[in-house]
């Protein structure tokens, strides 16, 4: 019988309303078998309503049911002629439902051939072929409808296990390929995990269009076929599946070395980074691969997901790269997971606050300006620093929030301010580099800003150098909105990363950050440690953007950067972060 048909009681409760009819009914008419025959049918279906109800039915019960159907169905014709053959119609019917195209044709055509014998001392010679013809037409259309339910079947299993655009498993059949060998793996045969995840997929399909990306996941797809079927000729065992868009799963199982181990990874980024053209376009695809093995028993969400983690944790290192899942990784994981919590109950709880680390014009004695920075008075969060969890945040999605929250807290601080207003003075906030794709980022600052009543004039949002490494054309048109409404744009950390000085030009900011590191070379041991700032004052004033140098810790840092004509200062040696109103009382020292 198809296990995947289901228990239907409604064919049930009126096949009983037939039998019981019918047991009345031959009862009245004198005809005491075939009522006994309705009455067994009737006890029959009884039970299997009872066994239902408890959740004790099984297939066993249907058989019997249906076997008992097709005895009352021939002795109705043996007892009735053509009434009773009239009831296999409906049978041949069951038949089909319940049983595969070959046993309900087997089974149709044996019922049919002992209906007809019982039924001969009731019919002649021409009513015998009348009524063979319609009952061969039913079953020869039966058994094709019946030919064709499966064909469809068939199609529609392999669709729910197969992924529509590569054709290989999908997640679904990986499971349930992994649960078979939760059962399997032993100390001999062990299981490994390859999750490989293509570098910079979203871009590819931005630039280039969905189409584009789908044929090249099939290439992927193809060529690390190709790369299993060779490992498959050592290890049988073994598929691969696609179970995210731009992820696939490679699995293993088997007896193998460690050299194997540390070879697959390698092999299989040969077969991603092998592709060097895609509808003929020149094209460069990489990788990063994550493993996880087993040589125990495991849950397979366990092995998915540690094969997951490790495959972004080689993304974070470079391209091109495999990572093995490992005890001190499942630490540093659990540590996130421990700081997204804190920062959710933070941000739930209101527990972040805004000190600010003046800055200071050219003459190093003067607050021009302030940078907002983030604090926390949860004290479990508090024991890391910004620069801990910020990263954190922004790789679990909650920097939005965070930077909404900055952004709200900074102008309700200038809107209450006797600096409000104040042309002169300019309050810078750290944003994400996320915000380069928010659309909505330039209209929402500027709607907080009318309602607080703060001037965008006075605001200058900051970014990371490394924020553009995946600088876009929506990133420049997100920044040139921001600037359209009076807000200004500064690059913090300015050095550090490798794509600034070549495509300076190319962003729309205002202000250069040197970054502290750069700074920090400066002292009083040789000229040449100040280079790179040299370098990087050079470069801005050339495109007339205004500089700020942080981390200035003494007096030589100043002085040398004052004769080389920086813009503005901020550092521990002119004042560190403090209150809003402790700076507020600074800057109304330097009047008095």
């Amino acid at each position: 019988m198809r296990t995947s048909v289901p228990f239907n009681k409604y064919f049930y409760y009126i096949a009983f309303a037939c039998f019981t009819f019918y047991a009345v009914f031959h009862s009245f008419r004198g005809n005491n078998f075939i009522a006994s025959i309705s009455i067994v049918n009737i006890v029959m279906i009884s039970c299997i309503l009872i066994q239902h109800t408890r959740d004790m039915l099984r297939p066993a019960h249907n058989n019997i049911m249906i076997l008992l159907l097709s005895l009352t169905v021939v002795i109705a014709c043996y007892e009735l002629g053509t009434r009773g053959i009239i009831y296999i119609f409906p049978l041949v019917a069951g038949y089909i439902y319940y049983y595969k195209a070959k046993t309900a044709i087997i089974s149709s055509t044996l019922l049919c051939v002992i209906a007809l014998i019982c039924s001969l001392k009731h019919l002649d010679y021409e009513t015998m072929i009348r009524t063979i013809v319609p009952i061969v037409i039913t079953v020869v259309i039966s058994f094709l409808y019946a030919k064709k339910v499966e064909f469809h079947q068939t199609q529609l299993r392999h669709i729910a296990k197969s992924d529509y655009l590569t054709g290989l498993f999908n997640r679904r059949k990986l499971i349930s390929w992994l649960k078979d060998k939760q059962n399997q793996i032993d100390k001999r045969n062990h299981l490994l995990v390859l999750c490989l995840g293509v570098d910079n997929f979203k871009y590819i399909n931005d630039h280039y269009g969905h189409s584009f990306g789908d044929v090249l996941l099939q290439k992927i797809a193809d060529n690390l076929t190709q790369q299993l079927n060779n490992i498959q000729h050592t290890y049988p065992d073994s598929v691969l599946s696609r179970v995210a868009g731009d992820e696939f799963i490679v699995c293993v199982y088997g007896h193998f070395p460690f050299s194997f181990v540390k070879a697959i990874g390698a092999t299989l980024l040969e077969g991603v980074n092998g592709i060097n053209q895609i509808n003929n376009v020149s094209i460069s695809v990489d990788a990063c691969i994550g493993v996880t093995s087993r040589s125990m028993t495991f849950e397979y969400e366990h092995v998915i997901k540690e094969a997951h983690i490790a495959m972004y944790e080689a993304k974070k290192i470079s391209k091109n790269k495999t990572y093995f899942y490992s005890s001190a990784l499942a630490h540093k994981v659990k540590e996130k997971l421990k700081i997204v919590e804190l920062l959710q109950k933070a941000l739930l709880n209101d527990d972040f606050y805004l000190v600010f680390m003046p800055v200071y014009g050219p003459s190093g004695r003067k607050i021009t300006g302030a940078e907002a920075l983030i604090r926390t008075h949860n004290d479990v969060l508090s024991h890391y620093t910004p620069d801990v969890y910020i990263p954190i945040a922004e790789e679990y999605g909650l920097i939005q929030q965070i930077d909404e929250l900055v952004i709200k807290k900074a102008f309700s601080t200038l809107k209450h301010s006797s600096l409000n207003q104040n042309s002169g003075f300019v309050l810078a906030i750290n944003i994400s580099s996320q915000q380069l794709q928010n659309k909505q980022f330039a209209n929402m600052v500027y709607n907080m800003a009318l309602e607080e009543g703060v001037q965008p004039n006075q605001i200058e949002f900051e970014l990371t150098e490394t924020a553009l490494v995946d600088f876009d054309q929506t990133s420049i048109d997100i920044i040139k909105q921001t600037k359209e409404y009076g807000f200004s744009v500064a690059l913090d950390d300015f050095g550090t990363g490798y794509t600034a000085f070549s495509q300076l030009r190319n962003f729309p900011v205002d202000t250069l950050k040197i970054d502290r590191s750069f700074t920090s070379n400066i002292d009083d041991s040789g000229v040449d440690q100040g280079k790179m700032v040299d370098v990087i004052l050079t470069l801005a004033h050339l495109y007339n953007l205004n500089v700020v140098a942080e981390g200035v810790e003494n007096h030589e840092q100043l002085d040398y950067l004052k004769h080389r004509h920086c813009d503005s200062y901020q550092g521990y040696y002119l004042s560190k972060p403090v209150q809003w109103d402790e700076m507020l009382a600074l800057i109304h020292n330097e009047t008095t």
